[in-house]
């Protein structure tokens, strides 16, 4: 595992001391030692002196020379390095340190140097010429080792810190401050590389490995995790762990009261450590922990039990691609070896797909994992989730190779190269015709004007590469098919109505403008799709439901029109619902094999925004092959799709028939409907001056506090309209607990299993590791091969070798399935969660049955204990009431855990498409879910009234500017394809990220750029 850690302040020494003093007994036995370019160019060798690492710490370089001292922006001190500390899975630290392993320590420091010479490479520096900021590329640091042995707890932890001082050489030979920006976002890609190499090292020498999770985290595979547990302190002192195991001082042995002692004291020297070391010998034995015969001797060969099957590297000693993979360490079903087993066998303990070599079946699951939620990934990510899922079969090497090689082939297509401003690394990126488009919009300048200044611009480094992207072929052909199908259904049908009766039989109607416009489109176009592109709260239900009604009154004169509405969530279809529309889950739409769909259907599709290109081109097929008509309704400018693309948002850029309805009816209050005009236009700092609380609190938890204390003090009635909304799931479930503390509810009811969704993309769910001991599953569909019935709740005992899941029913048996054939399953993490009476809560699953959506909000009426506490029943009642009284009420048995969750706060996705009288809304500026979706999605819910929460009243109009939109795959090809006509305007989403600049479609044409600044600051071109 690697952490990151900025090494700030003005005491070098403390620091220096820290690193290479922290145990006396590590500066004897391994006084830390140098790796770097930077530090050969400095000639330091040999062992660390603590006086010359605190003088480098302090940018003193050995000739006396200074470097200038640089300062972390958000404390103000000074940067002095940072720590990149490597630490070894657990069951690696008890064989290196407790067995006495060496050559597992070598292995450790080999995967330490291969990650560091990977993080090398990344180093920058800055520099200023006449103003402006260029990069340099220097590719070389100064870095100081130093292994340690023991955590804090007093537990086996091979660890390394890795101490990269805040200095790097440029090409004229000067001396300056690193840049660590691009560490910091390459940080999940060297962990994975430090795991791929140590675990490839570790099988050189005849280590068999489990893999834990889909993260890359592994242990060897003669170490239980029972054992593994028992030396996992960690954050907790000795003595709390000896009271798990049922001992006390006065029952504990001499023995482990001296390790206690050494928990609580900072120093140690070396007759600590033998205690220490004594103890762990001590508790192997007790926990029968086999390391091998002879395992503190050296050069032994370790028998079946023990793990150990062959001694010596592979292939020539070689620790890089593949080495893992050839050794044939197929395991049974108990986890036992078996060193016959042929390549068939080997193929299936490492639970790859047949037909693949180990580079290209984890390349291969790292596309479909990353795609499935974005059409285009960063190299960095693509990489990191590769090695990730290769730790044991391929090193980074064969990775690297075999993603180069599907670029070769065409399969993975990379974009153009793309540059950032030296000094604006998140701002935008756009490619070379990109830079020169927007120079010459700016600057009126010539063709031959941009191409030189830009091809000057990144020979001295002002414009610096950005992180290369990669989308592929089935991406681009899923949002081209979207596009083609719209385009072949334009005049395709005859109009319901003609565009003179639709007037007509809305001379009289209420609608306004926008309204009557969208109605007409529905009613009256030739187009088998059309578009309806909605603000906030503009009344875009009842418009199509105008529209019905106009419909039906069609279908009674002539002939019969059918309309469906599909909505991606369960919430927004009971909206549906209640609005008098026949109406169903877009999901449950497109699983049903008998569709409803002939070419008198009118499906309507609303929050368009929502729904991936995936969905979007199942259903258009459904509509075209059926010669149906559909209308998509949504606003680009909310949430988007969770699954990768924004096909509404392409629709619209490619000449879709689409009306914009932008006069809002939802808010009440003049002031907050103006806040929510400027934000659908991208006004920010307009839009914040007409709110009318914004209130700052620095820290997190007051922010909550006053969230909480505001909600507390209303009526019961009124917290029932006000909804509270939170940008991420933590500070969600903190309000949660805080409210119910508030209300007297915690600690008077009683505690309930639940369970909340994971996660998980389709390629997780193949894959057995990305199962956790303890998940629930619930399959959507009967496999009766595997004994699993669709909706029954199944628990994980545990992931074996070979791809399998090992689940245990209700009755105690356990079924044995591989992930990978048994596909549709929901899975969820199990939770204990007070309930009572009068707790409003979330149902988080759609249960026909009972008639629950996935969403409702609900009350607690009473919680009923069943016989010995064994199981009950929850009485549940909706939080809608009629004439003073609940909707509905219903009751849930107990006796299984319970797909609830407490609903005080809710996430942005969870509140699109909810109406309440207030929000109350907590928005941390440094947080990466703070932008103008999450804002403009918040305030615009109330009717009323919206507050905002936030810890920097300053920082919060930056932080809303910021948009997470989409990028596509059609953006990557016409990129390509300008690059290839050599020049010309800049494509619509050719530029990479968030902060592009870029046509938007309809309405954010006239949006101010993403991130609130105007076109001229984004660079200083003069």
């Amino acid at each position: 595992m690697l952490n990151v850690t900025p090494i700030r302040g003005n005491n070098q020494y403390a620091a220096a001391h820290y690193f290479s003093a922290a145990d006396d007994y590590y500066a004897k036995e391994n006084p830390g030692e140098w790796q770097g370019e930077g530090a050969r160019h400095l000639g330091l060798t040999g062992p660390i002196e603590q006086a010359q690492l605190s003088r480098l710490l302090d940018g003193q370089l050995p000739n006396g020379e200074r470097i200038q001292t640089t300062f972390d922006p958000i404390d103000n001190k000074k940067r002095m390095g940072l720590d990149l500390t490597f630490s070894a899975p657990k069951s690696v630290s008890m064989q290196a340190l407790v067995a006495g392993d060496r050559e597992v320590i070598a292995a450790h420091d080999c995967a330490v140097t291969r990650a560091l010479e990977q993080v090398e490479q990344l180093a920058e520096a800055r520099k200023k010429i006449k103003g402006k900021s260029y990069r340099e590329r220097t590719g070389n640091m100064v870095i100081a080792k130093f292994r340690h042995e023991m955590s804090r707890a007093k537990d086996p932890q091979l660890h390394t810190h890795s101490v990269v001082m805040n200095m790097t050489r440029r090409a004229d030979g000067a001396w300056r401050a690193l840049s660590n920006e691009d560490i910091f976002r390459v940080q999940h890609e060297v962990d994975a590389i430090y795991k791929a190499e140590l675990a490839t090292g570790l099988q050189a020498i005849g280590y068999s490995i489990r893999l834990v999770d889909d993260k890359g985290n592994f242990e060897l595979a003669h170490v239980s995790r029972d054992q593994i547990e028992a030396f996992s302190a960690r954050s907790r002192v000795i003595e709390e762990a000896l009271a798990i195991e049922g001992k006390t001082r006065a029952s504990a042995t001499t023995l482990e009261k001296q390790v206690i002692a050494l928990a609580t004291r900072p120093r140690k020297d070396e007759s600590d450590r033998e205690i220490v070391k004594q103890y762990w010998v001590e508790k192997s034995r007790e926990l029968g922990i086999d390391y091998g015969p002879h395992s503190h001797l050296d050069g032994r060969t370790y028998e079946a039990s023990g793990g150990r099957k062959r001694r010596g590297r592979v292939d020539g000693g070689k620790t890089g691609d593949g080495a893992g993979s050839r050794l044939s360490n197929s395991i049974d079903a108990r986890g036992g070896n078996n060193a016959e087993a042929g390549e068939h066998d080997r193929v299936a303990a490492t639970s790859l797909p047949a037909g693949l070599t180990p580079a290209q079946a984890v390349v291969q699951y790292a596309i479909n994992h990353l795609t499935e939620r974005e059409a285009v990934v960063r190299e960095s990510a693509l990489t990191a989730t590769a090695l990730r899922r290769s730790v044991g079969l391929a090193g980074p090497d064969g990775v690297r190779a075999e993603i180069k090689r599907l670029v070769g082939r065409g399969a993975l297509i990379e974009a153009v190269p793309a540059y950032r401003m030296a000094d604006r690394k998140d701002g935008p990126a756009l490619s070379v015709a990109g830079w020169k488009s927007y120079l010459q919009e700016l600057k009126s300048w010539s063709n031959k004007q941009t191409q030189q200044y830009v091809t000057n611009a990144i020979k001295q480094g002002s414009l610096v590469p950005a992180e290369k992207r990669y989308t592929t072929q089935q991406a681009l052909a899923r949002e081209k098919a979207v596009l083609a199908i719209e385009r072949t259904g334009r005049g395709a049908v005859a109009p319901i109505l003609t565009a003179a009766a639709v007037r007509t039989a809305l001379e009289h109607s209420t609608l306004n403008t926008g309204q009557r416009s969208a109605v007409e489109t529905i009613v009256a176009t030739s187009n088998r799709f059309v578009g309806i592109q909605g603000d906030a709260g503009t009344g875009k239900t009842y418009t199509v439901n105008q529209a019905v009604t106009l419909i039906k009154q069609a279908s009674a004169v002539s002939e019969g029109y059918r309309t469906v509405a599909l909505a991606p969530y369960g919430n927004q279809v009971k909206a549906l619902k209640n609005e008098g529309l026949e109406a169903h889950t877009l999901a449950s739409f497109l699983w049903s094999k008998e569709k409803p769909v002939d070419c008198k259907t009118i499906i309507v599709l609303d929050e368009s925004g929502v729904v991936g290109a995936r969905q979007m081109e199942q259903l258009m097929r459904t509509v075209e092959r059926a010669g149906a008509r559909m209308v998509l309704i949504g606003d680009t400018k909310q949430t988007e799709a969770i699954e990768a693309g924004k096909p509404f948002a392409q629709l619209q850029y490619d000449g879709m028939q689409t009306t914009r309805i932008s006069e809002i009816q939802r808010q009440k209050d003049h002031e907050l409907k103006t806040a929510v005009g400027h934000a659908a236009e991208g006004h920010v700092a307009q839009s914040l001056a007409h709110l009318k609380h914004v209130e700052e609190l620095k820290e997190p938890t007051e922010r909550h506090r006053a969230i909480v204390n505001d909600f507390v003090a209303l009526t019961e009635a009124e917290r029932r309209g006000t909804l509270i909304v939170a940008g991420t799931n933590e500070a969600r479930r903190e309000i949660n607990r805080m409210v119910r503390e508030s209300l007297a509810l915690a600690g008077n009811g009683r505690e309930f299993d639940t369970l909340t969704r994971v996660d998980l993309t389709q390629a997780q769910r193949r894959f057995a590791p990305s199962y956790q001991s303890g998940m629930v599953i619930q399959p959507e569909k009967d496999y009766q091969k595997a004994g699993l019935m669709r909706g029954e709740m199944y628990r994980v005992k545990e992931a074996l070798p070979g791809n399998a899941l090992v689940l245990a029913r209700q009755d105690g048996t356990t079924a044995t399935i591989n992930p990978r054939k048994v596909t549709q399953l929901s899975v969820y993490r199990l939770e204990r969660a007070e309930l009572s009476v009068g707790d409003i809560v979330r149902i988080n699953r759609n249960d026909a049955d009972r008639d629950l959506t996935n969403g409702d909000r609900m009350r607690v009426a009473g919680v009923v204990w069943g016989v010995s506490g064994v199981s009950g029943i929850v009485r549940l009642e909706s939080v809608e009431q009629r004439d003073g009284r609940p909707v509905r009420s219903l009751e849930l048995p107990t006796h299984r855990p319970l797909h609830l969750e407490h609903a005080y706060a809710s996430t942005v996705h969870s509140s699109q498409g909810l109406t309440n009288d207030r929000t109350l809304i907590a928005l941390d500026t440094k947080s990466r879910t703070t932008s103008m979706n999450l804002y403009y999605v918040a305030i615009s819910r109330a009717r009323y009234e919206a507050r905002v929460y936030t810890d920097s009243v300053k920082a919060l109009p930056a932080a809303i500017a910021r948009r997470f939109d989409k990028t596509t795959a059609l953006a990557i090809q016409r990129e390509r394809e300008l690059k290839r006509r050599g020049g010309g305007m800049q494509p619509k989403g050719a530029a990479e990220g968030s902060q592009a600049v870029q046509r938007q479609p309809l309405e954010a044409q006239r949006r101010q750029p993403a991130n609130g600044c105007k076109p001229t600051d984004y660079g200083r071109f003069s």
